[in-house]
């Protein structure tokens, strides 16, 4: 699908465990999770940082989680951050939908141009087309080019089942 991509960001939801109603998140869920990276592109990602984030809504707000009864929406944020002098070009953020949860059709938003892509089998297919009725449990975020010290936001909504 995409030439010569520079590297694969890695976001893996970091939903441990649901115990009785409450869903839970691992302690160090702002801490970057993962990151793939292909050794022959050298240093071509350092200074490249992904935090990730989750959320509730509460009267207008943003609240931070570590645990939600079910049918709670929780917000899911990635923070991308270039530290570099020079832009970055074709970074792709993947982000499964955490499993005990279900992806709110129409609710995945890039602050920084974007393209969305949508899966229902983990990635292995993806479509820019998002259709209600379908249950998406992959996004991918696909950035062009990142401009040197910028930082981009994405997200999504997901109902705790």
């Amino acid at each position: 699908m995409i030439k010569n991509i520079l590297a694969t960001l890695l976001f893996i939801s970091p939903i441990l465990y649901a115990m009785g109603e409450t869903m839970n998140y691992d302690d160090k869920f702002n801490q970057e999770e993962s990151i793939e990276i292909n050794r022959n592109f050298g240093n071509r990602l350092i200074n490249i940082t992904v935090e990730s984030f989750a959320f509730k809504e509460e009267n207008g707000k943003n609240i931070p989680v570590k645990a939600v009864p079910v049918g709670t929406t929780v917000v899911y944020i990635n923070k991308l951050t270039n530290s570099n002098s020079e832009a970055r070009r074709d970074i792709i953020v993947k982000n499964p939908i955490p499993k005990g949860t279900q992806y709110v059709v129409g609710s995945a938003i890039c602050n920084g141009g974007c393209i969305i892509s949508y899966s229902t089998d983990g990635g292995a297919t993806l479509s820019t087309e998002e259709k209600s009725g379908k249950r998406y449990n992959y996004i991918e975020f696909y950035f062009k080019e990142i401009p040197a010290f910028k930082e981009f936001r994405m997200g999504f909504r997901a109902i705790v089942e």
